[in-house]
């Protein structure tokens, strides 16, 4: 989405170290930037809030800064063939579960397969950080 930085719980990181991006990136003759904070992560890093954050962002870097919170229907988008096919695979399989008189249960794609968890393992399971593509965000980001 072209963002100059991508805050998540996984990943530590500075407002000094943000600022510093967003200069090197002004000096490419860039001027405008996005910053990806997910929900939480301005606790973890000392701030209490987004619109915080990016009061101090233009402070130091003189850049117009705003914050906007996404609400759940902007979160996406218009779903792709894939995610609609997905959608009607998972819809199916939870009547299928219901028809059988099996409730309490989770519909997922794991390893691209339809499957159910009983809901409390499903609430318990930790979802898997990748990394390699954190990393290849904030490669391309400036």
């Amino acid at each position: 989405c072209g963002a100059v930085a991508i805050l998540l719980p996984e990943m530590p990181f500075s407002v000094d170290g943000i600022v510093e991006k967003m200069r090197r990136t002004l000096r490419t003759g860039k001027k405008h930037f996005i910053i990806i904070v997910a929900e939480g992560v301005m606790k973890n890093g000392g701030l209490p809030d987004v619109h915080t954050f990016a009061a101090e962002l233009e402070r130091r870097t003189g850049v117009e800064s705003r914050a906007t919170v996404l609400g759940h229907v902007q979160r996406g988008g218009a779903p792709t063939a894939r995610e609609r096919v997905l959608a009607s695979e998972m819809g199916y399989r939870a009547v299928e579960l219901l028809e059988q008189g099996i409730g309490n249960r989770v519909v997922v794609n794991h390893n691209d397969r339809i499957v159910d968890y009983d809901i409390l393992e499903a609430l318990n399971m930790q979802k898997q950080f990748n990394q390699r593509l954190y990393e290849i965000a904030d490669a391309i980001s400036i």
